[in-house]
């Protein structure tokens, strides 16, 4: 089983923010968008498990908080930009929970990478060199954007399954978060 730990975002705030995009696409150069249903912020890739890890796995997500999608940016930089995104705030509150995940899945047998966690939101990936013109257009796009806030109160637990339409994301466990801070 394919595995990772996620937070999809309500769809009224996907929706705001695809409607925004969708106005940006036609001014950009080619890349892979990624779909408004499979829209998410990983927090844990577990890549592939037995069955028996569903279970194994008991996340305390602390607190739950209210949060919202800001900013953009490129990874791994502007000039040599892989992906755009969108960032997830507040960032602190976004680290710690990282942390907590990890530390339960660590604590659940799993290895996970070692990379720096960022919480952001995956919009696009580009195969090609993308002109600086480009990239000041997705970042003048986008920059000043502010969703409208949501409560953070769980996470996921996805089966992830390829297929040549692109990957199926399947919930199989959610985790509750706490009372307000």
């Amino acid at each position: 089983m394919r595995l990772f730990i996620a937070t999809a975002f309500p769809e009224p705030i996907l929706h705001a923010l695809n409607e925004r995009v969708e106005t940006l696409k036609s001014k950009l150069p080619s890349a892979s968008w990624v779909r408004p249903e499979t829209q998410h912020l990983t927090f844990a890739f577990l890549g592939e498990q037995e069955e028996t890890m569903v279970n194994r796995i008991a996340i305390d997500g602390g607190n739950k908080f209210e949060a919202c999608l800001q900013g953009c940016g490129f990874f791994p930089n502007r000039r040599h930009a892989r992906v755009g995104w969108v960032g997830a705030e507040p960032h602190e509150q976004f680290l710690a929970l990282a942390q907590r995940i990890r530390d339960a899945v660590t604590a659940a047998g799993v290895q996970l990478d070692q990379n720096e966690f960022r919480p952001h939101l995956t919009l696009m990936r580009m195969r090609d060199h993308w002109p600086p013109l480009a990239a000041d257009t997705f970042e003048k796009s986008l920059r000043d954007y502010r969703s409208a806030t949501f409560t953070m109160d769980h996470v996921t637990l996805y089966l992830s399954r390829l297929s040549p339409k692109g990957a199926v994301h399947t919930p199989l466990r959610q985790f509750a978060f706490g009372l307000s801070a």
